[in-house]
Order: C-alpha cells, then sequence, then structure tokens
C-alpha cells in the first residue's frame, strides 16, 4: 500500500471507531435541553399560567383542579402567576426540569446571590422522549437548578 491509502484508511478507521463509541451514548428522538424549554413554555401559556389567553383544548388538570368543575374558575385562579420565560433548569436521566419563578418576584430586583436561592415559583417536567410535560406538584427547590439568562 502506498503512505497516501494507508492514511486515508487509519483516518477511516479512526473516525469509524469514534464515531461508534460517541454514538454509543446518544439516545436517538431525545430532547434536547432548548426544546425542554420551549416545550415548557409553551405549556404554561396553554395552561393559562401566564398573562397570556389559555389554550382550553390543551388544559393540563392538576391534583387539586379535579375537585374544580368550572375551567373558567381553574384559569381564573392560574391568570399571570406564573413568569412565561423559564428562569432555571435541572436534569436527571429521563427528564428535564424547567422552572419558572412566580409572577411575586420582581426578576429585575434580583441580584446574583437572590437567583442562587429558593424562590417562589412552580417547575414543569419535561420528559426526555417527548411523551409527557406535566406540572410538579412540590415546591421547587431553584438553588439546586442551573440558572438560564434572564433578559
Amino acid at each position: 500500500m502506498n503512505r497516501i491509502h494507508k492514511t486515508s484508511l487509519f483516518t477511516i478507521i479512526v473516525f469509524g471507531i469514534i464515531w461508534g463509541f460517541t454514538s454509543s451514548f446518544q439516545k436517538p428522538n431525545e430532547l434536547t435541553k432548548e426544546q425542554a424549554i420551549e416545550l415548557a413554555e409553551q405549556f404554561i401559556v396553554d395552561n393559562g399560567y401566564t398573562n397570556l389567553p389559555a389554550n382550553k383544548t390543551k388544559l393540563n388538570t392538576e391534583l387539586f383542579d379535579r375537585y374544580e368543575n368550572n375551567v373558567d374558575r381553574v384559569l381564573n385562579r392560574r391568570s399571570n402567576t406564573l413568569h412565561k420565560k423559564a428562569f432555571c433548569f435541572s436534569e436527571n436521566k429521563n427528564q428535564w426540569d424547567i422552572g419558572f419563578l412566580s409572577t411575586s418576584v420582581d426578576i429585575k430586583k434580583l441580584d446574583s446571590i437572590k437567583k442562587q436561592t429558593n424562590l417562589s415559583g412552580r417547575a414543569i417536567i419535561v420528559l426526555k422522549n417527548g411523551k409527557e410535560i406535566r406540572i410538579a406538584h412540590k415546591e421547587p427547590l431553584f438553588s439546586y437548578f442551573e440558572k438560564l439568562g434572564i433578559k
């Protein structure tokens, strides 16, 4: 074999090994962080937690909503309770947890120290396979979440 052919063959083999090794760790059809955030932001709008109109056809009931038989009252209770932009996130093997601050929190007044505390808000759980999006029922501990750039 000539030298150029050996070098090309070596490059192809090394690339194949690296590609096979790295692709074995990637899960196909898994949501990225950006996709999870986008889905969570749309979820809170659709479900009436922001100052935007809810989408009653996509309404997801919470635990205590089951005791309320009036959708308008549920939406009235939820209305404008969360900022529409994600504040933070956390990740585990199966899901993304996307955090949204309560509208009682003035984002403009948060300094770097306050951002690291357990501010009030809610977390949206987005399964990495994209098959489920729901609101968490427990109070989120945002001090453990990674913060996003807030504008």
